[in-house]
């Protein structure tokens, strides 16, 4: 068999990128237009979340930066504070929220941003250690 009959069959959302989730149920989040929200020390929950959620479920994903996200260390104050507004603006246009509360965490700016959406806006909170099987 040469090299070019043989198919290498590629996928993102392989087993073992989808292995460290095997655990969650992400078919709890019924609504279509979900925003992301968490500590920026886990950025590669935000990936691999938004693949999963985009790829399995064919859900509208959004976060508030992909460069707040990326570089966060990089921004002024000022900046970031500017950020954070653009991500309160963007909750209007979202039908859910999932926190991406790894080990149980949600910063000071995640939680403004639960709050301003169960409390301004009505709209389901989704945690993701609440999507854990039991």
């Amino acid at each position: 068999m040469n090299i070019n009959t043989i198919m290498i069959k590629k996928e993102r959302l392989n087993k073992n990128f989808l292995d460290e989730f095997q655990d969650y149920d992400f078919s709890k989040i019924k609504e279509n237009k979900i925003f992301l929200v968490g500590s920026m020390r886990f950025k590669d929950y935000f990936i691999k979340i938004e693949s999963i959620l985009q790829i399995n479920y064919k859900k509208l994903v959004e976060i508030c930066s992909v460069d707040g996200l990326l570089n966060k260390e990089r921004f002024s104050v000022e900046e970031w504070d500017n950020l954070q507004e653009v991500a309160l603006r963007k909750l209007h246009h979202q039908d859910a929220i999932l926190v991406l509360d790894v080990n149980k965490y949600i910063g000071d700016q995640s939680k403004e941003e639960i709050e301003y959406f169960q409390v301004k806006l009505k709209k389901p909170v989704y945690y993701f250690s609440k999507l854990k099987l039991n």
